[in-house]
């Protein structure tokens, strides 16, 4: 539907709260952008890391992020309600066209420029008023997150997950993965062999329950009460990128190249879907699952047991999110894509 461009470098973390709202996305040129999806402008960009955005959250107005500078930042969006309706009413600029036609001064818009780069950094709007607080107390990268109800889980390379209450701005509980993981080497193999990869790779939680995936290739079921580690899901063979659950199901993605959904009920393997290139983000409903690997995107259909493949992207696939009707994606080619689903 839509391929947009301004980031210059891969896209880290994306997430939307609408098919016709707001999209936010970051990228490890260390820029956080805010992006009205029915003008596809960029609104603005979110200043205050130090390092660029690892992962994120977007629910109605209220933004999380999470970044290599071992910070977690709240943002509030509301007030973006009056640009987006001046940006919907003006005519877009001759430069916004091109970018929206996919050309610049006759140049593809795919095609690496510094003097793109530099001029669509310097036109930017800096949004100072939307940041809320700061959550300090890890030691590390901040690689995951999830929000709900006031309520934070992050995951960090200080191999420790921290719950915060976010009506203080204050951690009440760290859970201690190493204790968790035991006797396992494989995590510290994983980090010899490539250091950048983030120790936490996913996690969820449901009221008291948690959910998260390691490095070592485990997915592990938290009792937030005590904090303690009850029951470990075995089979991914490389370290966990992705993951969410329903009532019945977790669905995990891996380096390993596989989606694995589990039953609940057993803690059995119930289906592998195995790719030719490492999973590196995921997100399902009852019909279907959405797959970042390699340059497409991977659509299983769990009813048919069939898939479709959505292309475009011209290198990896990093990031993956979708709402209602439509799709989003974030690659190494330093652009985010729309997609109808």
């Amino acid at each position: 539907m839509h391929t947009f461009y301004g980031h210059d470098g891969i896209i880290t973390s994306l997430d939307l709260n609408g098919p016709y709202g707001t999209m936010v996305t970051a990228s490890r040129d260390k820029t956080t952008r805010v992006w009205d999806l029915t003008t596809f402008k960029c609104l603005g960009q979110l200043p205050g890391h130090e390092d660029y955005v690892e992962c994120m959250q977007l629910a109605q107005h209220t933004l999380v992020t999470g970044s290599r500078d071992n910070t977690i930042r709240t943002w509030n969006l509301a007030d973006l309600n009056h640009a987006r309706h001046n940006s919907r009413s003006s005519s877009p600029s001759p430069s916004e066209s091109s970018i929206r036609s996919g050309h610049i001064n006759g140049k593809s818009a795919d095609m690496e420029s510094e003097d793109y780069s530099r001029s669509s950094i310097e036109t930017v709007e800096v949004l100072n008023s939307c940041w809320t607080s700061t959550l300090v107390g890890h030691t590390g990268h901040v690689t995951c997150l999830y929000y709900e109800d006031e309520k934070l889980l992050s995951g960090s390379n200080d191999k420790t997950i921290k719950e915060w209450d976010m009506t203080t701005g204050q951690c009440v509980l760290t859970m201690d993965l190493l204790w968790a993981m035991g006797t396992s080497n494989t995590w510290s193999d994983w980090m010899t062999e490539t250091p950048d990869q983030s120790y936490v790779g996913g996690l969820q939680f449901w009221q008291c329950a948690l959910c998260s995936g390691t490095i070592d290739g485990a997915i592990r079921m938290w009792d937030l009460r005590t904090g303690q580690s009850h029951r470990t899901l075995a089979g991914h063979t490389g370290p966990i990128t992705s993951l969410q659950f329903d009532e019945y199901h977790v669905v995990s993605g891996s380096m390993d190249r596989s989606v694995r959904i589990w039953d609940l009920r057993t803690g059995a393997i119930q289906e592998i879907l195995q790719y030719d290139d490492p999973v590196r983000s995921l997100q399902f409903d009852a019909s279907k699952i959405t797959i970042g690997s390699g340059e497409s995107l991977k659509i299983y259909d769990r009813v048919s047991q069939q898939h479709s493949y959505y292309t475009g992207h011209t290198n990896t696939v990093e990031s993956v999110r979708f709402n209602d009707s439509v799709i989003i994606s974030g690659g190494q080619d330093s652009t985010v894509r729309l997609w109808s689903r």
